[in-house]
């Protein structure tokens, strides 16, 4: 017999493979922006300070400012934050991590502990950060095929 809190969490779980999200600079570009200037513009401080000069980032590769952020924004205090909106604070996870891509579990779990820190906690479903991901281009965010 199971409880009515685990048969939401089943219903919680999305079916098939898990998926994975990574940003993608082709479709900020596709979008007619700047991907020097879409990503640059959310370096941390520790990040913006190993620059020889702050605009530096404007004329950096993609590949160039994933590296800055996974070198020196990954570990900085306050770099994510509950204030942030649910895309950005996804997009900074993304960037800042060492991996190329994230699974949606892994998502969930930064963003759920990272909420639960906040003076006033919030809690999203699994599924319906799924569908959020899903339709998070318009920051770079896309779904990935499982290697």
């Amino acid at each position: 017999m199971t409880t009515e809190i685990e048969a939401k969490a089943e219903d919680e779980q999305p079916e098939g493979p898990e998926p994975e999200y990574a940003i993608d600079p082709g479709v900020i570009e596709a979008r007619g922006q700047s991907v020097s200037a879409v990503i640059g513009e959310r370096l941390c401080d520790a990040g913006l300070a190993k620059l020889k000069s702050p605009d530096d980032w404007r004329t950096m590769t993609y590949k160039e400012l994933r590296k800055l952020f996974k070198d020196r924004c990954s570990n900085q205090e306050g770099y994510l934050s509950p204030q942030q909106p649910l895309l950005e604070t996804v997009v900074r996870m993304l960037l800042s991590s060492k991996a190329d891509r994230l699974s949606l579990s892994q998502i969930h779990g930064e963003v759920s502990d990272l909420w639960m820190t906040s003076p006033w906690p919030r809690h999203i479903a699994i599924e319906s950060l799924r569908r959020v991901l899903d339709r998070g281009t318009s920051h770079g965010i896309v779904r990935v095929e499982a290697a």
